[in-house]
């Protein structure tokens, strides 16, 4: 049948519609039967769409039905897998998933993006993946303010990580980020400066900002142009291990395929070269480590030479093995563009090699 049926068809229809969601039937407990149930809704709500077909007490009890359903999206060589697939579809086709906010279902559209990221899957097929972004992606752009609940079923997926989500669950989270950027940005901004602030660590200790701040930055970077000073301050700070987890993380930034370094993102790298100079040999050591693996991914680098720069003025380091790995650093990357390091630059190396190897 299509949509908007005469009105002779929707009054034949009225006593299957009426059948259909009485309570012994919307409160089974049979699963094949809750899932023949929920099939036969969808169809019924395509077709009156985009008039709600049932009270509001009704559309609850139907929406927990659905939400239900999903969580059969694991099993996908399962029987019903192709249903449960239409459902999905359907839900994301129409919209009608809109009317959860009306009912202020916020638990329930909790448990369905969680449901989503946790049966996410590399088994599914791309229009499996892109119907519960679609969902996902309506809700967020029609909810006025961004609750902090949903912001934190979102975030707790990122991680590159994490052995208990699925790249998929990953990926979804990151392409919702990406699509609805301008909604979430304000939420994402302040969990990430009251977690570099320590304000609510012991909240949401499940969650590492650092990882959240890598997957941003990998699909919305805009987001962190507000964190960027933070995180300056995460490389300046006191206490060590605060120090080698930023470290860690804009090398890994700056190591990215592909990546070139933006305006807005040129302080805090060279804020990181300048962790070359650090007080701690741990620091000097990471930040070697990461400038060795930023300069092989892409040697002719815009900030080669900044790189270079830097690595030169440690070759006089007071710690034996910092110099040693400034100069296997320095000549690794000579060896992929020996052209791109100038021949003071080599001379400079040489002669700082034979200084370390008499001492």
């Amino acid at each position: 049948m299509e949509q908007l049926p005469s009105a002779t068809m929707m009054e034949s229809m009225q006593p299957f519609l009426n059948a259909i969601v009485k309570p012994e039937l919307l409160n089974h407990q049979d699963k094949d039967v809750k899932l023949l149930l929920v099939t036969c809704i969808c169809e019924i709500t395509r077709i009156t769409a985009p008039e709600a077909p049932y009270s509001d007490d009704v559309l609850k009890d139907i929406f927990h039905l659905i939400v239900s359903t999903f969580s059969g999206l694991s099993d996908t060589s399962g029987p019903s897998f192709g249903r449960r697939v239409v459902i999905l579809e359907t839900l994301a086709k129409y919209r009608s998933c809109v009317v959860m906010l009306d009912l202020e279902c916020d638990d329930l559209v909790n448990k369905m993006f969680s449901t989503f990221f946790s049966v996410a899957s590399d088994d599914h097929q791309e229009s499996v993946l892109s119907s519960m972004q679609k969902i996902m992606v309506v809700l967020i752009e029609e909810i006025e303010d961004i609750r902090e609940d949903l912001l934190l079923v979102i975030l707790s997926v990122l991680g590159r990580n994490r052995s208990d989500v699925s790249s998929a669950a990953r990926r979804l989270a990151m392409n919702v980020i990406e699509q609805c950027a301008g909604k979430l940005e304000p939420g994402i901004k302040q969990f990430l400066v009251s977690s570099m602030s320590g304000d609510n660590k012991s909240e949401n200790s499940h969650i590492d900002y650092h990882e959240v701040i890598y997957d941003i930055y990998c699909c919305a970077p805009q987001i962190l142009l507000g964190v960027i000073p933070y995180l300056t301050g995460e490389l300046l700070t006191d206490q060590l291990d605060v120090r080698l987890k930023a470290v860690g993380l804009v090398g890994d930034l700056s190591a990215l395929p592909g990546s070139a370094i933006s305006g807005a993102f040129q302080p805090i790298f060279s804020e990181f070269l300048k962790r070359l100079a650090d007080r701690g040999v741990e620091v000097r050591m990471s930040v070697l480590e990461r400038v060795k693996t930023c300069l092989l991914s892409n040697p002719f680098r815009a900030e080669a030479s900044q790189i270079i720069s830097a690595l030169c003025d440690r070759l006089l380091d007071y710690d034996e093995n910092v110099r040693k790995q400034v100069v296997d650093v320095i000549c690794d990357a000579a060896c992929y563009a020996l052209n791109s390091i100038p021949v003071e630059t080599i001379q400079l190396v040489g002669a700082s090699s034979r200084q370390i190897s008499t001492c």
